[in-house]
């Protein structure tokens, strides 16, 4: 009989017998549960992220109309109002040589074929159709029946458009990101449900029962956990991988076989045999001797038989397809909890999770300075997919997705990724032709409001959740992800006109167990009472997007797809492999590359020239920067946005002209990014030629600053203040207003100087918080210090030097502690029998005590009819007597 036992805090080991030795058992670590009677407690964060309407209808300059009109915006509950930074790509550092890809693209680990998966599969939906809909997983199940082809060219320039900053892609029409519906319109991923629980449960939860005398866990848990132990033990790495646990569980005719690396891929239409499953499912078939023979190897009763072996292809399915998580190859024993409930119908949220290990990824690579050899592990079949469909870059099948089949589906099958080279791969999204963001957007016939009051249909709560702002959590056994969702940044995706979109307002909460549970209860939350509305199909423009928009966008992305194209065009990377690896070699030592942008404008009618300055760059490509005019550089690359609303560069300039005559001067924290309009005096005067002077002067100023900031090391950025105070005190002279100017450069001082804040606490692995925690906590220290006297202080040391003495002491007691604490458990337990037997003992008591009752008043009874009898025989005597006596009279 097997047994599961804690017999060490933190960890369960699993024994075939009780009679085993501890040695011989599987011992494995016990993390903190999210659900059942072993939850972590936690305060809920409540209505913090949940404002009162999620989409509101303004008056703004609209992309396509000559006047202000009314258009449905998409917010966000936790962003601010956006800065003019420029966002820093991949793509950025491919350029500059800061990272490089290398020869090969190994950074994504892709699902492998494994031997019987697919039989598996098969078998599974045709046995357990109507409780895979029960936990809203029939969809998902069925998606993983095929196999997700991706082409290198492709997932490269899509990683270098992919902004870590935003968790978005950036194209030339805008940001565009996978959403929850996304995930869920594809791949059929339930969105709303029980948090995913990945974690190997405490041995009392995974055994014990409730006051109702029920399982903590469903008993087909145990069965999953005995599997585990037996293929661990004939394992000799140590671990079980997916293949063994498919071959341990099914026994059934293997028909898919791998194919073979030797087949081309076709340039111009879908492969004809793309080696996968057809994706008919036949009827159920009776199982074999040989089938039953798991069953009766682990010792699973008849009653448990079908949800033990759903369970066991749920866990296969898990940690191969919905969340691999380090490897794509191996068995996670934390999956079999959230496996064996699922097996009994639990719906579970899985797009959440998904959708943070997709995030986390495409951010590790964005962030690598060697993206090719990046070990990046998260389900990217689901990108393949979002890729083909907004993108086309995969053939699709002719058959089009049921009701019971997901969308992704059409993409399946081997070598259907197209064939296209780096140009071709870049034109996707920087061309962005033929590209619908809201194919997926759900759009009603007049004016529809979903309210949150819990009367909402499945797919409109799921959609709502999906077009709210939070933080994407995951938690497998140790690792722990969040990360930011903002579906306002692509709000086009679900029909709403985009705006400009803010910043973060907070920093990414630290990843600590609460708050993956807070985070996820409060992105998922139901009957929040807050509400949405939808954009009807009247609204539905072919780029539904602001002026401020597109003058944004134009201004954040640059000339990234005009330099981009070079390349591209060229045919070559801009070095070799070996000549990348070098110069990142170099470059690694190298001071962090700093942009200031600097912001020149005089009183009066004069131009608003605005520029971005790379202080590490060259003298030669400093100047050429500085003297880059921005309104010329957008006339040469164009903006993509423009080129898809039929918007000739001429009209863009217009979009992006600056301040008119008059007007105050912009502030620093304004979006209002475009370029005044030139001069148009036509003939000399002696103003001008003033005017053209102080021009010439100010320039010359703001050289020196530039000049002035790029020789000086950044710590010493803030000992500059007096300097440049009196470089400002000249451009008064020339009735210049420099406020623009020194704000933009203070805040550079004071990014500088948090940055060095930052690098030094990361270096001394503590974030900046802390630090400043600690420092104060070193001041009070100091502090209490200094007003000890001399006694005092030598009183502190001779504590100090007996606490340093009684960490032995203290180790023992820790030891003792644990042994308290486990014979505390056992005293409970003896204690809770005790209490049985003792309301056993108390129930027999009462019985007794009844009886006796009884018993008394039945002797009460017998005495008061002996009384009677006696007083009854007593008359009779008397009575006999009587007749006697009669009897003797004559």
């Amino acid at each position: 009989m097997a047994r599961f036992k804690s017999f060490q805090e933190g960890s369960m080991t699993i024994l075939n017998d009780s009679t085993d030795k501890v040695e011989n058992g599987t011992t494995l670590t016990v993390h903190p549960a999210f659900l059942g009677a072993w939850a972590l407690q936690y305060e809920p964060l409540g209505d913090v992220l949940h404002p009162p309407q999620w989409a509101i209808e303004t008056s703004c300059e609209v992309i396509g109309s000559k006047s202000d009109s009314l258009a449905l915006l998409l917010q966000s509950a936790h962003h601010d109002v956006e800065q003019p930074t420029p966002f820093s790509l991949l793509g950025h550092r491919i350029q500059t040589e800061e990272a490089v890809w290398g020869n090969t693209f190994k950074a994504i680990i892709d699902p492998s074929y494994c031997e019987g998966y697919w039989e598996w599969l098969e078998d599974i939906l045709s046995r357990h159709e109507q409780m895979l809909k029960k936990a809203k997983i029939y969809e998902a199940i069925y998606a993983s029946l095929f196999s997700y082809d991706r082409l290198g060219s492709v997932m490269r320039h899509f990683c270098e458009l992919w902004s870590p900053s935003t968790n978005t892609l950036h194209t030339a029409a805008g940001e565009m990101s996978i959403s929850l519906w996304d995930l869920r319109a594809l791949g059929g991923l339930p969105i709303s449900g029980l948090i995913y629980d990945e974690a190997v449960p405490h041995a009392d939860e995974l055994i014990g029962v409730d006051k109702d005398n029920t399982y903590y866990l469903p008993v087909n848990c145990r069965y999953l956990f005995l599997a585990y132990h037996r293929l661990l033990t004939d394992s000799k790495k140590g671990e079980v991988k997916i293949e063994a646990w498919v071959k341990f569980w099914f026994k059934g005719k293997i028909s898919y076989s791998k194919s073979s690396r030797k087949t081309s891929r076709n340039k111009t239409q879908r492969p004809a045999n793309v080696n996968n499953p057809s994706g008919t499912i036949g009827e159920a078939q009776v199982r074999t001797p040989k089938q039953e023979e798991v069953f009766t190897i682990l010792g699973v009763k008849e009653t448990q038989k079908d949800v033990t072996h759903l369970a066991a292809f749920l866990a296969c399915w898990l940690c191969k397809f919905v969340l691999p998580v380090g490897s794509c190859e191996l068995i996670r024993p934390g999956v079999f909890k959230v496996a064996a409930m699922m097996a009994r119908g639990t719906r579970f949220c899985l797009a959440v999770p998904v959708l943070a290990s997709i995030y986390k990824g495409l951010n590790d690579i964005a962030k690598s300075s060697n993206p090719g050899k990046c070990d990046a592990v998260f389900p990217v079949h689901y990108v393949y997919a979002w890729l083909g469909e907004y993108f086309s870059t995969h053939f699709s099948s002719c058959s089009q997705p049921s009701t019971q089949r997901p969308k992704m589906i059409r993409f399946g099958g081997e070598r259907v990724a197209k064939q296209l080279d780096e140009a071709e791969a870049l034109d996707l999204f920087r061309k962005c032709d033929d590209l619908v963001m809201d194919r997926f957007a759900q759009r009603e016939g007049k004016s529809k409001e979903l309210v949150d009051d819990g009367q909402l249909s499945d797919w409109e709560m799921e959609y709502f959740i999906s077009a709210r702002s939070g933080y994407l959590t995951l938690r497998s056994g140790s690792t722990k992800v969040i990360e930011p969702y903002s579906p306002h940044r692509f709000s086009r995706q679900f029909g709403f006109t985009q705006d400009v979109p803010g910043r973060l307002n907070v920093n990414i909460p630290i990843c600590s167990l609460k708050n993956i549970v807070k985070h996820f209860e409060s992105l998922v939350r139901e009957k929040s009472q807050s509400k949405l509305r939808l954009p009807n199909r009247a609204d539905r423009r072919a780029i539904p997007i602001t002026k401020a928009y597109l003058k944004w966008w134009s201004y954040v992305y640059g000339d990234y797809f005009r330099s981009s194209a070079k390349h591209s065009a060229r045919g070559k990377r801009p070095a070799s492999p070996k000549q990348q690896v070098v110069k990142a070699k170099k470059l690694a030592t190298a001071e962090p590359r700093t942009d200031l942008l600097t912001i020149q404008m005089n009183g009066g009618n004069h131009d608003l020239v605005k520029s971005v300055v790379p202080l590490n760059k060259t003298a030669d490509e400093r100047s050429s920067c500085e003297d880059r005019n921005w309104r010329h550089l957008k006339k040469k690359s164009g903006c993509g946005i423009a080129e898809r609303v039929n918007v000739s560069f001429n009209d863009v300039d217009k979009l992006l002209e600056g301040v008119p005559s008059g007007t105050q001067p912009i502030q620093a924290n304004q979006v209002e990014l475009g370029l005044a309009a030139p001069s148009t005096v036509t003939a000399y005067d002696t103003g001008s030629a003033i005017e053209d002077a102080r021009r010439a002067a100010c320039l010359i100023l703001d050289n020196s600053i530039k000049s002035i900031l790029r020789k000086t090391p950044l710590e010493k950025l803030a000992t500059l203040r007096p300097k440049l105070q009196k470089i400002y005190d000249e451009f008064t002279k020339f009735q210049v207003d420099y406020s623009p100017l020194q704000i933009e450069i203070e805040k550079h001082i004071q990014n500088v100087g948090n940055y060095i804040s930052m690098r030094s606490g990361f270096a001394n692995g503590v974030t900046l918080e802390v630090q400043v925690q600690r420092l104060a906590d070193v001041d009070q220290r100091l502090t209490n210090a200094l007003a000890l006297d001399g006694q005092k202080m030598q009183r502190a040391q001779a504590l100090s030097f007996e606490l340093n003495g009684i960490g032995p002491k203290r180790a023992k007691l820790l030891k003792e502690l644990e042994l308290l604490d486990l014979q505390e458990d056992k005293l409970k337990k003896s204690i809770d029998e005790i209490d049985a037997e003792r309301a056993q003992d108390q129930h027999v008591i009462a019985n007794l005590q009844a009886e006796r009752a009884t018993l008394e008043a039945a002797e009460v009874i017998e005495k008061d009819d002996m009384e009677v009898a006696n007083n009854l025989e007593q008359l009779l005597r008397s009575e006999r007597d009587e007749i006697q006596n009669l009897a003797w009279l004559p």
